[in-house]
């Protein structure tokens, strides 16, 4: 006897055998065992889900000669059915037969009774793919048939078909089968087969198959032929391209601990393997997710990728915050990967950005924070003994420049809270922060150009065109995205979506960076002053209340700091900017 495939020779033969939609099953067996059957049906859902096999259950179920069991799998009928020989079960492939000619010779053929059996059942496979001419020719027989015709039409396209011939049908949407009745079924096959395999092989082609029980045995398939009677999860691996576990945590790993050369390295042995690039960020996507769900719920039975222990490491001494940014970030370099032409380097470039991320965030949450607040008059900060001796000194003079205000205005000081934060791990700079406190916030409001602003947030839109570029992916990757909501001559305001990414793009060693990309973004240098949406919501509730008692400030200014002439850095200097110096190294080579 000829090779039949597994999907094939482990196909169901009663409705009881089929893996998944218990809810279409129930209903089909309920109207075949009370008679009360319809005249089409149209079965739609993803490939490998059971429509066609369903059909033929439901073209067997009707014309079994059983009384108590049906299908029987033993009468005349079933059993021609079975084996595709019945000459009262009709099979059309409509991406083949689609045309006018094909469907008018099938009605013709139709009002014809059946050879042997009680029904001619008729199953149109990828239905969508009839002409318009087609399906208008199968309206009115689709309608009111002859009473011993059934028509079952399948696709995995529904929104193809005429809504004209979809309400003639009963309609059936058959879902993704879940990754545990799959992994069920392919355990029973390598169990029938008498297989030897590990656990981990079958994870794995559930997953693989994406909810298609037909995909899942035809993955077996393909590896049994490859590593014979013994399975193991290394030969799932080899054949489909895809990381272990293993190296997508130690990816993770490395990202964490910001060890650059074993990213590297490993970044190298992806490509080498030629491992497929999407999947491993879906992957990373999933692993992160699980993670998250896993911190909120402590609760094992939410992990389907990772163990306990895996996702425990993962959310050790990381906020919530971090993860789910990195989440953004992968799935927005998965969108760009339908237009790229490298993705390997897209790749890499979303890695760089959630390292930078995920440590720059680790810095902001771990260090202690000391406040002070001083008047804008004073040259000098007093500090107190207890502070650093490096420190912030930030000052803000006023000037008469007005847009939003039309009413006599008071003069005012603005005042700045300065934030020391110590870095630790033998790290003895200190990280400098501007936070712009309401009144100086007021003050930008009165600065306003609302010209400007819609200039500004047209040319802003060009930011995204330099997250590639080894210069400005560190400031880029915390201003994507960001909203423009104030602009002035020689300041933004924008709105990012936490404090602790306003808290990095307000680092005053930004200043240079953020200066050389407003040039070329909005053709001229701007600071930029970060905020979260509820701080500019106080400081807009505090700008309408000074406006409506005639106390607003005078327009901000923000003094020029020494600008240093940029000039081209060298590929050291870039490397420490990017990933810090502490794990920089420079070979004599």
């Amino acid at each position: 006897m000829a090779y039949r495939a597994l999907y094939r020779t482990y196909r169901p033969s009663t409705f009881n055998d089929v893996v998944g939609q218990q809810h279409i099953v129930l209903t089909l067996q309920n109207a075949i065992s009370k008679n009360k059957i319809a005249h089409a049906y149209l079965f739609c859902g993803p490939r490998g889900t059971g429509k066609t096999t369903v059909a033929k259950l439901v073209a067997k179920g009707v014309n079994c000669t059983s009384k108590d069991n049906v299908p029987c799998n033993e009468c005349h009928h079933c059993k021609s059915i079975a084996t595709g020989s019945h000459p009262d079960i009709i099979e059309i492939d409509a991406a083949s037969n689609n045309g006018v000619d094909e469907i008018r010779d099938l009605i013709e053929k139709v009002k014809y009774s059946p050879i042997e059996a009680k029904y001619k059942v008729y199953i149109i496979d990828e239905v969508h793919m009839l002409s318009t001419g087609a399906f208008n020719a199968l309206l009115k027989t689709l309608e009111e048939p002859p009473s011993h015709v059934i028509f079952i039409l399948a696709t995995t396209e529904p929104h193809k078909v005429l809504p004209t011939i979809i309400s003639r049908c009963q309609r059936f949407d058959f879902s993704k089968v879940p990754p545990k009745q799959i992994a069920d079924r392919v355990e029973y096959v390598l169990q029938t087969e008498n297989i030897s395999y590990e656990k981990e092989v079958i994870r794995i082609i559930s997953t693989l198959a994406e909810g298609g029980l037909r995909d899942a045995l035809s993955i077996l398939e393909q590896v049994i032929a490859y590593a014979k009677d013994d399975l193991k999860q290394e030969h799932v691996h080899q054949i489909y391209g895809i990381t272990t576990i293993k190296e997508k945590i130690d990816l993770l790993d490395a990202i964490f601990s910001r060890d650059i050369n074993r990213l590297l390295e490993q970044l190298t042995t992806i490509e080498n393997k030629s491992h497929d690039i999407k999947r491993l960020t879906a992957d990373l996507i999933d692993i992160l997710k699980e993670a998250i769900v896993f911190s909120y719920t402590n609760d094992e039975q939410v992990l389907h990728i990772i163990n306990k222990h895996e996702a425990s490491d993962l959310i050790k001494n990381k906020s919530t915050d971090t993860l789910l940014d990195m989440i953004d970030v992968l799935i927005d370099t998965y969108e760009k990967y339908r237009n790229a032409t490298n993705v390997h380097a897209y790749f890499e470039v979303a890695l760089l950005r959630i390292m930078n991320l995920s440590t720059s965030k680790q810095l902001i949450n771990n260090v202690p924070k000391k406040t002070q607040v001083i008047e804008n008059k004073e040259e000098k900060a007093q500090l107190t003994e207890d502070q650093s001796d490096k420190h912030i000194k930030h000052t803000l003079s006023v000037q008469n420049i007005t847009e939003a205000n039309t009413k006599p205005q008071v003069e005012s000081h603005a005042t700045v809270k300065v934030e020391e934060e110590t870095l630790f791990d033998n790290n003895e700079s200190t990280l400098d922060l501007r936070n712009y406190s309401i009144d100086e916030l007021v003050a930008c409001m009165v600065a306003a150009d609302k010209p400007m602003r819609m200039r500004d947030i047209e040319n802003w839109k060009q930011v995204e065109e330099y997250e590639h570029d080894l210069k400005f992916v560190k400031v880029v990757s915390l201003v994507t995205p960001s909203e423009i909501i104030i602009s002035g001559e020689k300041f933004i305001v924008v709105i990012v979506k936490n404090q602790e990414t306003a808290d990095m793009i307000n680092e005053t060693d930004n200043d240079v960076l953020y200066k050389e990309l407003t040039k070329k973004v909005l053709l001229t240098p701007k600071h930029v002053i970060a905020i979260t949406k509820e701080t500019f919501d106080e400081a807009f509730t505090q700008f309408q209340k000074r406006r409506d008692n005639n106390s607003l400030p005078n327009p901000i200014e923000i003094k020029e700091v020494k600008e240093t002439i940029s000039k081209e850095k060298s590929a050291k200097e870039k490397a420490i900017d990017l990933f810090g110096e502490e794990i920089v190294e420079v070979s004599e080579d």
